[in-house]
């Protein structure tokens, strides 16, 4: 008696004990520098240290890619989950994203900046872009930007089609 109530404990055991489910990891590919994904910090932290009144801070975070410049990659707006976006750009244009990242997760190692833009400044930028006198007068209070320069972006890799021109981008076309 004792040998089958062995044998059915062990039995038991066997088909209650946990199954291991095998564990995927993620592959990136990296756009300038090699960044550390498992260093990510809290978006929401950096934003709050923003909000504190500090200019600038620097960190590794995740957020959705909004859009890519469609010209090249040379920079992306990432979606800061607020209803705000950020621009990002490339330190000194040394690497560009895929053109289609857009909707992709990017890991963005990088200095990420509030800044206010001033009621002149805003108008200044409507009357350069041709708006209406109404629509320039409608401008009357500041506008907050949030704007990265990036030394490193992580996306996972997927096929991506080979770019067909490599030679250097000319950025005086369009604007950053």
């Amino acid at each position: 008696m004792k040998r089958i109530s062995i044998l059915a404990l062990a039995l038991l055991a066997a088909c209650t004990a946990p199954t291991e489910n095998p564990i995927t990891e993620v592959s990136y590919d990296y756009f300038g520098d090699t960044i550390q994904v498992a260093d990510t910090t809290s978006l929401a932290g950096l934003l709050s240290q923003l909000q504190a009144g500090t200019d600038s801070v620097y960190g590794t975070f995740a957020a959705p890619i909004s859009s890519v410049c469609q010209v090249k990659g040379c920079w992306m707006q990432l979606d800061l989950g607020t209803g705000e976006e950020a621009l990002v750009r490339f330190k000194d244009y040394g690497f560009f994203v895929p053109m289609d990242a857009a909707s992709e997760m990017a890991f963005v190692e990088g200095s990420l900046t509030v800044d206010t833009l001033s009621v002149e400044w805003l108008r200044h930028q409507a009357e350069d872009a041709g708006e209406s006198d109404s629509a320039i007068a409608a401008i009357q209070s500041p506008k907050v930007s949030f704007s990265v320069l990036a030394v490193g972006v992580a996306l996972a890799q997927k096929e991506r089609a080979a770019a067909e021109d490599s030679a250097p981008h000319d950025h005086s076309s369009h604007e950053h």
